[in-house]
C-alpha cells in the first residue's frame, strides 16, 4: 500500500512539472509570435503619425480626399453579397469608394494602403457583422477609424448586420466570446483599444439590417443616406474653403468650447470677407456638442419684411421643431423662459441694428449654460452696443489663399496652370483677397482665351474705383442682354424665392428664363439652396439696384423697378405732368412705414407695369395703404400680392389673361370679380385670412391653376363648380373654412396631391379625393366613418384626424396603404381598437383615444420611430413585441393610469414618458439600463422642477 502511494505521488510531481514547462513554452511562443506582428503592423502608431503629419492649414491637399467613402467589413461574413453589391451601388450613384480586394494594388504593403484608404475617406462604412470582431485586422482598422472620428477627421456609419446593437454596447454574445479569444493571443492593452473601439461603434447611429426584409432595400437607403450627406457637405453653403483651418482655429478660441458660461462671438468685417461662411461651417463643425442649434440667415432683410416676432418664430422652431406653441407670437420674455434651461447654438447671420439683437438674443442670461452666439456683422458698432466681449474681424484672403480659390472658379483645379500663373496673380491682385469677387471673377474667366483675360485685367487695372463693386460690375457687364435682365429681376425681386415661381413670372420678360438662371449660377452670380430657392449674396443685390437707378436717381419713374418707400409715394402722390411712367416692378415693404394713400389713376399711366407685390400691409387698426379714390383699373399684371387690400373686389378693367400669381391674404374682398376672367397663365392664388369672402369665382379658365389657398376664410359657405374641374390643381388648402358644407362626392381632381379641410367643423363626410393624393388633413372635422374605399389612395403618406369628436373606428383596409408614413388620430375619444396598419408607417399619435390593447403585430412596424399613446386611460400593458422596434425614438405613455409594467423597448429610444403611469417597480435593470432609463426623462424633470421652483417663488412674493 505504501509502496502503491510512493509511485503515485511520483506520478503526481511528473505531471505538475510537465504542465509548468508547457505553460512556459506556450508564453514563449505566444510573445515571439505576437512581439514581430504588433510591431510590424503597429496600426496605432502608424495612424497616429499620420495624423500628427497633418497638412499645412492653407494646404489644399486637406480639403481632397482620395475616397468618399472606406468600406471595412469582415470578408468571410459579407464580402460575397451584401459589400459586393453595396459598392456597385455606389459607384452606380457617383460615389467613390474603397474596397481593398479592388483598390490595393498587387505588391502594395497591405497596411501602409488600408491606412492611407483610412485618413483619405471623407466617410467610413463599418459593417458589423456575427464575425466582425473575431478579425484582428478588422479591430485595427475600426480602432484607427474611431480615432480619426475624435478627431473629427471622418464621419462612420455603422451597419449592424444581422447582430443586436446592443451586444457591442455591452461587448456580450459572440462580441464578448471573440474579445476573450484575443486575450490569449494579444497583449491587454491591445485587446481593450479593441473592446474600446467596439463599444464606441455601438454609441453610434447607424442601420439595422433586421429593420428591413430585403439587403436591396437597406442597400438603397445607405447610399440614399450617403448620397445626401455628400451634396449636402458640397452644397450647403460652406463651399469655397480656403484657409477655413485658420478661422476654425480662431473661433474656436474665442468660443471656448470647454467653458461652460455662455458666450457671445462677433464675426465682423466688409462685405465679401467671408463672414457668413465662416459661420456656417463653424455651425456645421460644432453643432453636434449642443442640445439643439439654429442658423437664422439675413437677419438684416427679414427683420425688416417680417417684423422680429416672425424670426422669434423661426428660432424657436429651429430649436423646438415639434412645439405647438412656436405658431404663437413669442415676445422676447416667452424666448427667454423656454431657452435659459437649454443649451443651444445660435447663429445670427447679417445683422445691421441693434434693435435685432436685442430682439433676438436680448443677453447671455436668454440660454442655459453652455450656449454659444454667434453674430455676424459688417458693423462693429452693433456688437459694441451689445456688449459683446468676443469679436473677430475677418481680413482679406493672403495671397496663397486667394491664388487657390481664384483657382478653384478659374480652373476648376487648387492652382493656375502652365501660362496663366502671372496673369491669375495680377487678377488677384487688383481683388484684395476678397472671396466674393475671387468666386465672380473666376467664375467669369473660366475657359476663356488669353486675350479675354488680358482685357478685364486692364478693366480692373485702370479704373479709379477700386471697391469690389467694380470687381462684380466687370462680370455683369460680361453678360448678354438676356442674362442682365434675369440677374437684375432675380436680385431685386427674387432673392429668396422658389426657382419655379421665378421663371414663371420671368419668361414673358425674356424668352426662357431658365438656361439664364443657370448660366448665372455657374458664373457665381447667384446660388440655389437645395429646397431650390434662389438666393443673391447682398452686395450682388447693391449693385444691381446701383445699376437700376444709374442716370435716374432723381426721377424714380423712369426707373425699371421701385423698392425704396419714398420713390412709390413719390410715383403715387405727385404731379409729373405728362411724362409717361417706365416702372416695371413695384416691390413695397411697409414694415416700418406709416401709411401711403394712392392714387388710383396713377395705375392708368404705368403702361409696362408687371409686377406689384406690397407687403407688411396688415395693422391692428387696418391697412396701411388706402386709396384716395374709387380704383376702377388695374395693368395687365403678371404677378399681384397685396396684403390687406381694402377693397370688396378687384377693378372691372383688370387683364388677367398674363397673369401668373394672385395673392390677396389678409384682404376686405368679398369676391373677385363678376361673371369669367381669361385666367390661362393662373398658376398660384392664395386668398388665406380673407374673412368677408362669400364665394370664389368661376375659375373654368384657370387651366393651368396649381395651388389655391383658401385657409381662415371664415365666410366662404360654398365652392363654385368649375374648381372641381381643374386638372392641374396640385394642392388645395381650405382649413378652418368653418362656414363650408360638404364637398361634391363626384369630385375628381387627377393631379391633386396636397388637401388641407382641417378645422372645417360642418364637414360631416369623407371627401371623395383622387388616387394621387399624398397628404390629406381632416383635422378637427365632423366626419363619423372613414370610407373602406380608402385602400386605393395607395401614394397617401400623411392622414390627419385629430379631434374628430364623432370619428369611429377605422377601417382595416387602411392597413393596405404600404405608403403611409404618418398617422394623427389625437383626441378621438370614439376611437377603441388600435388601427389595423401597413408596415412602411413612421410617426403614429393616438394621444386621448380609448383603445384598451396595443396588438402584438405593433412589432412588425420596424419602421416607426413616433409613438405617442398619452391620456389612454384605458389603455393596458404594452405587448413585449415592442422590444422588436429597433428604430423606435419616442414613446409617449403619459397619464396611462393603467400602465402597471415597464415597456419592453429597444436600448436605441430617446425618450420615454411614464408619467402618470401606475407602475411601481422597472423590475431587475442594469447598471448601464438603470441609467440610460433616468436620463430619458432628464428633460421632464427639468422643466418639472424649473416649472415648480417658479411656482414656489411666485407664491412667496405674493404673501
Amino acid at each position: 500500500m505504501a509502496v502503491s502511494f510512493f509511485y503515485l505521488a511520483i506520478v503526481f510531481v511528473f505531471l505538475a512539472v510537465f504542465v509548468v514547462i508547457c505553460y512556459r513554452l506556450l508564453e514563449f511562443m505566444k510573445k515571439s509570435e505576437t512581439a514581430p506582428r504588433l510591431t510590424r503592423r503597429s496600426i496605432p502608431v502608424s495612424a497616429s503619425a499620420a495624423l500628427a503629419a497633418e497638412p499645412d492649414e492653407d494646404s489644399p491637399s486637406r480639403s481632397v480626399w482620395n475616397y468618399d467613402v472606406f468600406l471595412s467589413f469582415r470578408g468571410t461574413d459579407v464580402r460575397k453579397y451584401f459589400v459586393s453589391h453595396l459598392y456597385e451601388a455606389l459607384k452606380s450613384e457617383g460615389i467613390e469608394p474603397f474596397h481593398d480586394d479592388r483598390e490595393l494594388q498587387k505588391g502594395d504593403y497591405i497596411w501602409k494602403g488600408l491606412d492611407e484608404a483610412m485618413i483619405g475617406s471623407l466617410h467610413a462604412i463599418v459593417v458589423i457583422s456575427k464575425g466582425y470582431a473575431t478579425s484582428r485586422w478588422c479591430l485595427e482598422e475600426l480602432s484607427v477609424m474611431i480615432d480619426l472620428v475624435e478627431k473629427k477627421r471622418l464621419q462612420l456609419i455603422p451597419i449592424f448586420y444581422e447582430i443586436d446593437p446592443s451586444d457591442l454596447k455591452r461587448r456580450s454574445g459572440c462580441f464578448y466570446e471573440a474579445l476573450k479569444n484575443h486575450e490569449l493571443r494579444y497583449d491587454l492593452d491591445t485587446v481593450d483599444r479593441w473592446r474600446t473601439a467596439l463599444s464606441e461603434v455601438g454609441n453610434i447611429s447607424g442601420w439595422d439590417s433586421k429593420s428591413r426584409k430585403e439587403d436591396s432595400e437597406l442597400i438603397q437607403v445607405i447610399v440614399q443616406d450617403l448620397s445626401d450627406r455628400l451634396s449636402s457637405q458640397s452644397s450647403g453653403g460652406t463651399d469655397g474653403l480656403v484657409g477655413m483651418s485658420y478661422h476654425k482655429k480662431v473661433m474656436e478660441s474665442f468660443l471656448s468650447m470647454d467653458s461652460g458660461d455662455v458666450r457671445m462671438v462677433g464675426v465682423w468685417g466688409m462685405g465679401g470677407r467671408g463672414k457668413t461662411t465662416i459661420a456656417k461651417y463653424v455651425f456645421e463643425e460644432f453643432s453636434s456638442q449642443f442640445d439643439a442649434r439654429c442658423l437664422l440667415e439675413n437677419v438684416k432683410g427679414d427683420f425688416k419684411l417680417y417684423g422680429e416676432s416672425h424670426l422669434r418664430k423661426k428660432i424657436m422652431s429651429g430649436i423646438f421643431p415639434k412645439s405647438p406653441l412656436n405658431a404663437r407670437c413669442i415676445s422676447p420674455d416667452a424666448m427667454k423662459r423656454r431657452l435659459r434651461g437649454k443649451k443651444v447654438l445660435l447663429v445670427l447671420d447679417d445683422v445691421d441694428d441693434i434693435q435685432q439683437l436685442r430682439a433676438l438674443a436680448g443677453s447671455c442670461e436668454w440660454f442655459g449654460p453652455g450656449s454659444r452666439v454667434i453674430i455676424t456683422t459688417r458693423d462693429k458698432r452693433v456688437l459694441d452696443e451689445h456688449d459683446v466681449p468676443h469679436i473677430y474681424e475677418v481680413k482679406p484672403l493672403r495671397t496663397t489663399q486667394a491664388l487657390q480659390l481664384f483657382s478653384e472658379h478659374a480652373f476648376k483645379m487648387n492652382h493656375p496652370p502652365e501660362g496663366f500663373r502671372e496673369l491669375s496673380l495680377d487678377v488677384v491682385e487688383q481683388l484684395g483677397g476678397l472671396p466674393l469677387a475671387l468666386r465672380v471673377i473666376g467664375a467669369s474667366l473660366y475657359r476663356r482665351e488669353i486675350a479675354f483675360w488680358e482685357d478685364k485685367l486692364f478693366i480692373l487695372k485702370n479704373s479709379l474705383d477700386k471697391s469690389i463693386s467694380l470687381a462684380l460690375r466687370v462680370s455683369y457687364d460680361a453678360l448678354d442682354e438676356h442674362e442682365k435682365i434675369v440677374f437684375l429681376y432675380v436680385a431685386a425681386c427674387f432673392d429668396g424665392e422658389y426657382r419655379d415661381q421665378a421663371t414663371n413670372i420671368l419668361d414673358p420678360f425674356v424668352i426662357s428664363s431658365r438656361p439664364n438662371l443657370v448660366t448665372l449660377m455657374e458664373k457665381s452670380l447667384i446660388s440655389m439652396t437645395r429646397d431650390t430657392r434662389l438666393w443673391v449674396h447682398d452686395l450682388l443685390q447693391d449693385m444691381a439696384k446701383d445699376i437700376i437707378c444709374e442716370g435716374k436717381k432723381e426721377k424714380p419713374w423712369k426707373r425699371k423697378m421701385l423698392w425704396k418707400f419714398l420713390d412709390v409715394k413719390s410715383l403715387f402722390t405727385e404731379n409729373m405732368g405728362t411724362e409717361d411712367i417706365e416702372v416695371e416692378s413695384i416691390l413695397l415693404n411697409m414694415a416700418g412705414e406709416t401709411e401711403l394713400n394712392i392714387n388710383p389713376a396713377a395705375f392708368k399711366r404705368m403702361f409696362n407695369l408687371k409686377f406689384l407685390k406690397i407687403r407688411n400691409n396688415n395693422t391692428v387698426g387696418g391697412s396701411k395703404v388706402h386709396m384716395v379714390n374709387d380704383l376702377d383699373y388695374l395693368p395687365p399684371l403678371r404677378y399681384l400680392r397685396w396684403e390687406a387690400y381694402t377693397l370688396k373686389s378687384l377693378p372691372y378693367l383688370f387683364q388677367t389673361e398674363h397673369l401668373v400669381e394672385l395673392n390677396l391674404p389678409y384682404s376686405s374682398v368679398e369676391t373677385l370679380w363678376s361673371g369669367t376672367q381669361d385666367l390661362r397663365s393662373l398658376r398660384h392664388m392664395d386668398l388665406s385670412r380673407c374673412r368677408h369672402l362669400i364665394n370664389i369665382p368661376d375659375l373654368s379658365k384657370a387651366k393651368s391653376l396649381e395651388s389655391l389657398c383658401l385657409s381662415n376664410c371664415e365666410s366662404l359657405v360654398e365652392l363654385h363648380s368649375s374648381l372641381w374641374h381643374l386638372d392641374k390643381l396640385v394642392k388645395l388648402w381650405m382649413a378652418n373654412c368653418t362656414k363650408l358644407k360638404n364637398l361634391p362626392c363626384n369630385i375628381y381632381l387627377k393631379s391633386l396631391q396636397s388637401l388641407s379641410l382641417d378645422g372645417c367643423t360642418s364637414i360631416e363626410d369623407f371627401p371623395f379625393v383622387s388616387d394621387n393624393i399624398e397628404m390629406l388633413g381632416l383635422m378637427g372635422t365632423s366626419i363619423e366613418v372613414v370610407p373602406t374605399w380608402i385602400d386605393r389612395l395607395s401614394r397617401l403618406r400623411l392622414l390627419r384626424l385629430s379631434k374628430c369628436k364623432r370619428l369611429k373606428n377605422l377601417p382595416d383596409t387602411i392597413g393596405s396603404l404600404e405608403s403611409l408614413r404618418t398617422l394623427w388620430l389625437g383626441c378621438c375619444p370614439n376611437v377603441t381598437v388600435f388601427p389595423v396598419l401597413g408596415n412602411g408607417i413612421v410617426k403614429l399619435g393616438l394621444k386621448g383615444t380609448s383603445i384598451e390593447e396595443v396588438p402584438s403585430t405593433i412589432g412588425d412596424k420596424l419602421n416607426l420611430m413616433y409613438l405617442c399613446l398619452s391620456d389612454c386611460q384605458r389603455l393596458k400593458n404594452l405587448p413585449h413585441t415592442l422590444s422588436n422596434l429597433k428604430n423606435l425614438k419616442l414613446l409617449y405613455l403619459r397619464g396611462c393610469t393603467n400602465i402597471t409594467e415597464r415597456p419592453h423597448v429597444a436600448g436605441d429610444i430617446r425618450r420615454l414618458d411614464l408619467y402618470g403611469t401606475s407602475i411601481e417597480n422597472y423590475g431587475p435593470l442594469s447598471e448601464e439600463e438603470a441609467l440610460e432609463l433616468r436620463n430619458r426623462d432628464i428633460d421632464f424633470l427639468k422643466a418639472f422642477v424649473t416649472r415648480h421652483v417658479r411656482r414656489y417663488k411666485k407664491n412667496r412674493k405674493s404673501r
